[in-house]
This record gives structure tokens, C-alpha cells and sequence, in this order.
């Protein structure tokens, strides 16, 4: 969660007295979810903490405001009271947003800020567009994504007009029914492979059923004399 800059606030001089005191130690930004020095109580932003941890490498790290390695914990309520009387213009109050806000409706209506800049989702452009501009870029974007009506592969708008001069409906359905053609065949092969193996086995089968007959009737013949 970012921090918020104290030139967002638009009455910062109504709020600067007791305001100034719970700003980030580090950025001297107000803090969201702000953690606090359990020795000296000054606060940390999110963003700074995660920095000073990374340096510290470990849980703990080195308080700036009381020079101590102490823990930080979340803020106590005292600290979110001290917060609920600023007004805040949004952080995309320059991209022509003019939605102000309370410190408790803050991040969540800047998640959702139609105003907010974001990257192009189209693999290889580089655009950044204000969120509710967005399907205006996708419009004319010559990297989005498309599929070729005729043999379904998928290529980007920029490469697909030169892809579809030479992959049109006649040469893609005369390459169809010559794969059709040639599985057709092997198919075929396949089948008339086994049926001839099936029929060699059943005349083997008839054969062995023919010998096993005679040898029963000698056998009853011998039977027959030895009586």
C-alpha cells in the first residue's frame, strides 16, 4: 500500500498540527496500515518497513527515530483517530480525477480510480492508458491477440493482415481435404491390415478345431478295436 503525500491533503493546514507527528519517520508520508516502534512509538509506512527489513535482513530493524533495533507492530487506534479529519484528493487527481475522500475510503477507491494509469495486457506493447480508456487502446492496439477465421492460429492485429494474404478459405480448404484424404488412406490401411489379421487367425482357429476333430476320432476308432 502506498503512502499517501501530505500535498493530497487538501486542508493539510487544519490537520498539520496533530497530523505531523504520525507520519512515516522514514518518507514523511502518512502512512497506510502504518507500523509503529514499540519503543518510541514513531510510525513506519508499509513501503519503508519492507525496505529497512530488506536491509536489516531479519525481523528486526533499526529504528531511525530512537536508534534502538526494535520491533514494529500495527499502529493503535489512537493513530487512525489522529487521521479522520483530513480531506484527500485522489492520487489520480492529475489524470483528471476528482474524487476526495476520507482516509478509511482512501485505498480502496484508488484500486478501483477509473483515472488510474495501467500497462496495455498485450504481450509486446509497451502502452500505459488511463484504466477507463482502456477498450479505446484495445481498439486500435496492433498487438492484441487474434484468430484467423480461416485456420484458427492465433497472431497479433499487427501480423495478422500480412498472415491473412496468403491464408485465405480456398487454400486452407484445399490443404483440409488433402490432410483428410491422406488420413483417410492410412486409416484404411490400418483397417484392411487387420482385418486380414483377423481372418488369417480365424482360419487358423477353423484348422486347429479340424486337427483336434480327427485326433478324437482315431482316438475312438483305437478304442473301438482294442474292445
Amino acid at each position: 500500500m502506498n503512502p499517501i503525500d501530505t500535498r493530497q491533503i487538501l486542508n493539510w493546514d487544519q490537520v498539520k498540527v496533530h497530523l505531523q507527528p504520525n507520519l512515516c519517520i522514514e518518507c514523511q508520508l502518512v502512512p497506510q496500515q502504518p507500523l509503529q516502534c514499540y519503543r518510541c512509538q514513531k510510525l513506519l509506512c508499509q513501503t519503508c518497513h519492507g525496505d529497512l527489513k530488506q536491509k536489516s535482513r531479519g525481523p528486526k530493524i533499526f529504528c531511525q527515530k530512537c536508534k534502538a533495533l526494535n520491533y514494529f507492530n500495527p499502529a493503535n487506534n489512537a493513530i487512525y483517530q489522529s487521521y479522520r479529519d483530513m480531506v484527500i484528493g485522489c492520487v489520480n487527481r492529475r489524470y483528471g480525477c476528482k474524487v476526495t475522500l476520507d482516509y478509511k475510503k482512501y485505498q480502496k477507491h484508488v484500486e478501483e480510480c477509473d483515472f488510474q494509469r495501467i500497462p496495455c495486457p498485450s504481450p509486446g506493447c509497451f502502452v500505459t492508458t488511463l484504466k477507463r480508456a482502456k477498450g479505446d487502446h484495445l481498439s486500435v492496439c496492433e498487438y492484441v491477440i487474434e484468430t484467423c477465421q480461416y485456420c484458427n492460429k492465433q497472431f497479433n492485429r499487427k501480423s495478422m493482415t500480412y498472415h491473412q494474404e496468403k491464408c485465405n478459405g480456398k487454400d486452407v480448404q484445399q490443404i483440409d481435404l488433402a490432410s483428410l484424404k491422406s488420413d483417410f488412406l492410412r486409416l484404411r490401411s490400418k483397417l484392411d491390415a487387420a482385418i486380414s489379421q483377423f481372418e488369417q487367425s480365424t482360419e487358423i482357429t477353423m484348422l486347429e478345431q479340424k486337427v483336434i476333430k480327427q485326433q478324437l476320432e482315431i482316438q475312438q476308432l483305437k478304442n473301438n478295436i482294442n474292445q
